[in-house]
């Protein structure tokens, strides 16, 4: 239900002509309200009178209440002590709504003049709040201009707890007192006295930081300790039948081991302060070749050596890829989900086999029947009249059967004793690649890029068509790195093989 404060701002935009649907727009509530609103034509709040399971104990409240100094969490033990069937909040909502707690703080609502304040400090936060007036400050009171606009946009559209730490500081310093600051703002004293103090100490970037108050940094940080002390133990090493750490396990072990107890927001501020969290191991290529070191370091320094007639070329393969509806990640709607049928009739399937300079970024391709040693000789004769100007091709493949093949390597030497005769072209060079590091082949990412862009998500008619939409994508990838030149594989050009080998060596 709306406060006052709010109900005579709809009056009041209301007055001024201001329409409903804006009215309601501007407050954030709903047309039918606003009009009930006006048809009321008060601001006072209407009050609804609900029967109380605690008006049949009220001698006893009144009677345990100063008995108890004012602890409701006292003063519900003793009720239920005496036999009484009640509810803590129904007790707290009774105590409210009779006004006991006033009558027996210092502050004396019932006094005219306390009441006069505390209704004319309502509905000035009303109106800075709800923005139907402009808050009015003297230089006194605010000397920066845009500290006092930032106060009032989060009061006026910040969070809740936001909203008030803003408001406690605009009525502080127009002059409200902290009791009437923090009556009006249903908040203790204590807590806006803490939001001034802070906002003088450190200004609004101090109050609105959002950093978590951990009270005595010396014990904080000897409780992180402990904390990572134990999750850098295995659980079943200590008792608990699990290989990895719940907040539950983790506060048993805690008072456990230290025999005191710890909250569970706490453990989880304080592992998070520390820069932990949940995080899914990482399954990664491993290369076993025992040669590991001497081949990265010769594709390195044969990358690093090359001169400007020289060229460096990754080939790989790439299908065969069942022509059929596809499934893949793509924008849609959230009700709305693609299905794929498990069995379906295949249209044909498309293999190819390609290349990519290191150089130049510019991919070569061919559409083969099978990926066998025959299409890497094809390959290979296209990239010698391709870089026909170049006196060495080196190329690097992974270690596949028909790659190592007699048949190529044979074919190769013979290529290259009758292309020496030749007045013009290129020598081609082998650089093999190690067993299992086909993250090393840089080509394997181009081939993947491809696949997600053009194959994914694809229900291609035909071979043709998904060869036209392959051709189509290396086309305009190819343009593009003509236009933004562009080395190949960075990570390989750049890296130290003395001090990353490690890091390659784990498919990172």
């Amino acid at each position: 239900m709306f406060g006052q404060g709010k109900r005579a701002a709809i009056l009041e935009l209301h007055k001024q002509g201001h329409a409903v649907r804006k009215i309601a727009q501007a407050l954030r509530a709903s047309r039918n309200t606003v009009r009930n609103i006006i048809r009321s034509g008060t601001a006072e709040v209407p009050k609804i009178v609900r029967p109380s399971k605690a008006e049949a104990h009220r001698v006893q409240i009144l009677e345990l209440y100063s008995r108890c100094r004012g602890s409701l969490v006292r003063l519900h033990k003793g009720l239920l002590a005496q036999g009484a069937q009640l509810s803590y909040p129904a007790l707290t909502r009774f105590v409210r709504r009779e006004g006991i707690s006033k009558k027996q703080s210092g502050l004396r609502h019932t006094h005219p003049r306390a009441a006069e304040s505390i209704a004319t400090a309502k509905e000035w936060l009303a109106e800075i709040t709800y923005g139907w007036r402009a808050a009015r400050f003297s230089a006194t009171e605010f000397k920066d201009a845009i500290e006092l606009t930032k106060l009032l946009q989060i009061v006026r559209n910040g969070t809740l707890l936001e909203r008030k730490k803003a408001a406690t500081i605009l009525a502080r310093k127009r002059g409200i007192p902290n009791t009437i600051t923090a009556t009006i703002l249903h908040a203790t004293q204590r807590t806006t006295r803490r939001y001034f103090k802070v906002y003088m100490e450190a200004g609004a970037a101090g109050l609105f930081s959002g950093e978590p108050r951990l009270g005595n940094p010396a014990k904080h940080a000897e409780i992180t300790n402990r904390i990572l002390e134990l999750l850098h133990c295995r659980p079943d090493s200590i008792g608990f039948n699990r290989m990895n750490w719940t907040q539950r396990d983790l506060i048993q072990a805690y008072e456990a081991r230290h025999h005191e107890t710890i909250s569970r927001s706490t453990l989880a501020r304080l592992i998070k302060k520390a820069g932990y969290g949940w995080r899914k191991a990482r399954r990664v290529l491993t290369s076993p070749d025992p040669n590991y070191q001497e081949k990265v370091e010769l594709l390195v320094t044969t990358l690093r050596s090359l001169t400007a007639s020289e060229m460096f070329l990754f080939i790989d393969e790439w299908g065969p890829v069942q022509v059929w509806k596809r499934p893949g990640r793509a924008y849609r709607d959230k009700n709305s989900v693609p299905r794929i049928p498990r069995h379906q009739v295949s249209r044909g399937t498309v293999s190819l086999v390609a290349a990519l300079s290191a150089t130049t970024n510019q991919t070569t391709w061919m559409f083969v029947a099978s990926k066998d040693t025959r299409s890497i000789m094809d390959l290979l004769e296209i990239l010698y009249n391709q870089y026909h100007a170049a006196s060495k091709l080196y190329v690097t493949w992974d270690a596949v059967a028909w790659h190592n093949s007699a048949v190529l390597t044979e074919w190769l030497d013979d290529f290259n004793e009758e292309n020496k005769r030749e007045p013009a072209g290129p020598v081609i060079e082998l650089v093999p690649l190690p067993t299992s590091a086909q993250f090393l082949n840089v080509i394997e990412g181009v081939l993947n890029g491809m696949t997600r862009a053009v194959i994914h998500n694809s229900d291609y008619k035909s071979t043709e068509a998904m060869k036209l939409a392959i051709s189509t994508h290396f086309n305009q990838r190819n343009q593009h790195f003509k236009d933004h030149p562009k080395r190949a594989g960075s990570k390989l050009w750049e890296m130290d093989t003395l001090k990353e080998l490690d890091v390659l060596k784990a498919g990172d």
